[in-house]
């Protein structure tokens, strides 16, 4: 039986990355608006990663092919796409170029997980296909995408903190966090499902149980705050009520995810069921965190 992890060190676990202090330089001309668009668009990438290696596993399955086909190829793009915008600058996206090399660096890294990655990705987008074979290489591959992503997350969100008066280290830390919850939906769907492949489904499980507790103990800190690791509580009543709405959610998401985490594998009516009712899900979060974007004139 695995020890449970405090709440603190569940909360920090993405945020404290044990990286190098970045010193913002050159950012002024920022607008607090993009600052928030960095930090929301790097974290959205985390998401990404986990969102193709689940449809990936479902497809592997059989489990509503061609929807999880459409979210591969889909999630495959905007990746792809993001993944340029945050270096070069995306005018659609509302991203200016990068221009600190601390944030290049940390971006660069992602690179070689990427590259191999992608290689299994482009041919299950080519192919049509996904060989149960290649599921374990696949979600290693995704791993090391999101360890190298959080870590660009970090600097970004610390580089882009305090640019102006708008802009507090303590709302780019909770853009972070709220991000992370999107992908942290992804991840707990991709646990579940590779558990029935996997040489020892227990492995998996306590993966899942941590990332249940991660998503718990987070949606608490946004409502609430969580002074000792930066996170500000939802700073109006719109990001409050639609936090609200993700607890919502995510209670029946929960339900069948809870009894994956003590170690049942699901059967494929009910990871179905949990990977359909994790969209709606994910949607919300997405709307919440994009609410974060504008939060800078109430703080």
């Amino acid at each position: 039986m695995k020890t449970p992890l405090s709440a603190a060190s569940l909360i920090a676990a993405l945020i404290a990355t044990p990286v190098p202090v970045v010193v913002a330089q050159e950012v002024s001309s920022i607008p607090a608006i993009e600052a928030a668009r960095k930090v929301n668009v790097s974290g959205r990438q985390r998401m990404l990663s986990q969102r193709m290696a689940k449809a990936a596993c479902l497809m592997a399955r059989d489990i509503s092919f061609a929807s999880n086909y459409d979210q591969l190829t889909q999630a495959y793009t905007l990746f792809t796409r993001s993944d340029v915008a945050l270096r070069a600058g995306d005018e659609q996206m509302g991203l200016s170029e990068e221009g600190l090399p601390d944030v290049l660096e940390a971006l660069a890294a992602i690179d070689q997980p990427w590259s191999a990655y992608s290689s299994i990705l482009e041919n299950a987008v080519q192919s049509g296909s996904v060989e149960s074979a290649d599921l374990q290489t696949l979600d290693g591959d995704s791993r090391d995408v999101l360890k190298y992503m959080n870590i660009a997350v970090f600097k970004i969100a610390r580089a882009y903190a305090n640019v102006s008066a708008e802009v507090p280290l303590g709302l780019t830390i909770t853009i972070d966090v709220a991000g992370r919850q999107r992908m942290l939906t992804q991840k707990a769907v991709k646990e579940a499902c590779l558990m029935a492949t996997a040489e020892d489904p227990l492995v998996y499980a306590d993966r899942l149980g941590e990332t249940i507790e991660l998503f718990d103990l987070s949606l608490k800190a946004l409502r609430d705050g969580y002074e000792d690791v930066g996170v500000i509580a939802a700073p109006t009543r719109e990001i409050d009520r639609k936090l609200l709405e993700v607890a919502g959610l995510w209670q029946p998401v929960k339900s069948i995810l809870d009894r994956a985490a003590e170690g049942q594998v699901l059967s494929d009516r009910d990871l179905s069921k949990v990977a359909r009712m994790s969209e709606p899900l994910l949607q919300t979060m997405n709307e919440a965190v994009g609410l974060y974007e504008g939060a800078e004139r109430f703080l």
